[in-house]
């Protein structure tokens, strides 16, 4: 029987379910420069992206909605979060799309959380995973960290404020210094909060993408 959890992330996100799984990796395989390597050139063969750069952008785009889930899972239904066994999945019908997005996965067992949500986000989450990710796809020629830190925090934003419905909590990421997130130049939430809170601050490139229409809607572009 489905539990209750299960039931919501299948219902309400980009959760797997039973479908012809084409490939898998979980998030920290991405610190593999040959897994990560083999995932930005099968995104410019397979899925519409026209240089590395592009490719990087639109990982850390899947990585941010990745994140989301996991800080949903972790304070909505006290999921134990392991980042070595959360999974980007790709699948059968969705695999020659240019607009291709991933199913997502990690195990849903419960556990007292014995650390705060706000602390777990900053020094485990974005320390540990987060920044370092972005420091190895910022390598690729033609992408940015403001970027990708953009692309990462536009989910961690709707996560809290359009799901969780917790704008305090945004708050308190905000007025955490920036040395508590790792390695990082810039405070990688405080620095895209506007009060024009529709528009990004940077532009991802998606608009590049083969067979995109057009840009998205909030683009600074």
């Amino acid at each position: 029987m489905q539990s209750a959890v299960s039931k919501d992330m299948s219902a309400n996100f980009r959760w797997q379910t039973d479908q012809q799984v084409l490939d898998r990796f979980t998030l920290v395989d991405l610190f593999d420069e040959n897994t990560r390597d083999e995932h930005l050139n099968r995104l410019m063969t397979e899925f519409g992206s026209p240089t590395r750069g592009h490719a990087a952008s639109m990982t850390a785009k899947r990585i941010g909605y990745l994140a989301a889930l996991m800080i949903y899972a972790r304070i909505k239904h006290s999921v134990s979060i392991k980042p070595d066994q959360s999974e980007f999945i790709s699948i059968e019908e969705t695999s020659a799309k240019a607009g291709w997005l991933p199913v997502y996965s990690f195990p849903l067992e419960t556990a007292e959380r014995s650390q705060p949500d706000v602390e777990w986000i900053t020094k485990e989450l974005y320390a540990k995973v987060l920044v370092p990710l972005v420091e190895l796809l910022a390598k690729e020629k033609g992408i940015s960290r403001a970027v990708l830190f953009e692309n990462i925090y536009t989910y961690i934003k709707w996560i809290f404020n359009s799901i969780l419905c917790d704008t305090a909590a945004i708050q308190q990421l905000v007025d955490i210094p920036s040395g508590e997130y790792g390695n990082v130049r810039r405070h990688p939430i405080a620095t895209y909060v506007s009060e024009n809170r529709d528009i990004r601050k940077t532009c991802c490139l998606y608009y590049q993408t083969q067979g995109a229409a057009k840009p998205c809607k909030t683009c600074p572009l």
